[in-house]
């Protein structure tokens, strides 16, 4: 096992990681300090994956790494800027009664992320959204993360990022059970599409690269979001059934699947997962 420097290890213990975390992720560190090897201008690090794959802990790892190195970094979600319930509710009554349920395109708050972007690009302060899950509603404002002084390096993880609009040939067959009952005419997958297509796609293309984390395949979504659900439910004491989870994973299916299937072609830095999240594969993308 390599030895760690105190960085690594105080970051395993606080995270309450093993040790060989530090290993599994040495290619994803040796990708990440050539990415910003050279800093003359702030960077924009996305990272991708399905829901439970470990986006939230690299993100952090990344960060960790760049403030020891004496570099002002911080990280934010694309869960952060999820509307609130009410916003969500309007939605539903607009355009399909699953827009009340957070995740898919359309349910999060573009316009505020992309403003973040700029203020980060242009070396300005800004303000990071944060997001209660088991609330489903944001923090108050001022439990959001204030950045008073410029960044060089912000990461930002989310589970679609990078995504294409797929095909509408796509769109005719339902992938699941949720699109046979509530989606029976194509209606709602075709709206969160067009979302992904016009507002989503003007988001991606403020990244300066992309890291997918590939967990191969759906299946393993289950097991990882309920694992966050635990975890969520012994910090707050509130979390999604494993009943819930089940209906709740499904309306992101789809486009997990198809980011399975595109990202590869289109990231700068791939990491194949097995199912305990133990990195099969690295390799540069594009």
């Amino acid at each position: 096992m390599q030895q760690l420097a105190p960085w690594q290890i105080q970051f395993c213990e606080s995270w309450q990681l093993p040790h060989d975390y530090a290993e599994n992720v040495t290619d994803a560190l040796s990708w990440f300090k050539s990415a910003v090897s050279d800093l003359q201008q702030p960077i924009c690090i996305a990272i991708s994956g399905c829901q439970g794959s470990g986006k939230s802990t690299l993100s952090a790892y990344f960060v960790a790494y760049l403030r020891a190195q004496g570099f002002s970094a911080e990280t934010v979600s694309l869960d952060d800027f999820y509307l609130s319930k009410n916003q969500r509710l309007e939605l539903a009554g607009s355009l399909h009664p699953a827009f009340e349920t957070r995740g898919v395109p359309g349910t999060h708050n573009v316009k505020a992320a992309q403003t973040v972007l700029e203020s980060f690009k242009n070396r300005k302060s800004l303000v990071l959204p944060r997001f209660d899950k088991s609330t489903d509603n944001p923090l108050s404002e001022d439990l959001w993360t204030k950045v008073n002084a410029p960044l060089d390096v912000l990461i930002f993880e989310g589970w679609c990022l990078g995504v294409p609009p797929e095909p509408k040939e796509r769109l005719k067959l339902p992938c699941n059970q949720f699109e046979m009952l509530q989606d029976h005419d194509a209606s709602f997958r075709s709206t969160v599409n067009t979302f992904l297509a016009v507002d989503y796609q003007s988001l991606f293309s403020k990244f300066d690269k992309l890291i997918f984390l590939n967990g191969k395949s759906f299946k393993h979504v289950f097991k990882w979001r309920a694992e966050q659900e635990q975890k969520l439910i012994a910090k707050t004491g509130r979390g999604l059934s494993e009943q819930q989870i089940e209906a709740f994973i499904q309306s992101y299916q789809r486009l997990t699947e198809w980011g399975i299937s595109q990202l590869p072609k289109v990231c700068d830095f791939e990491l194949e997962l097995d199912a305990h999240r133990k990195i099969l594969n690295r390799q540069r993308g594009k």
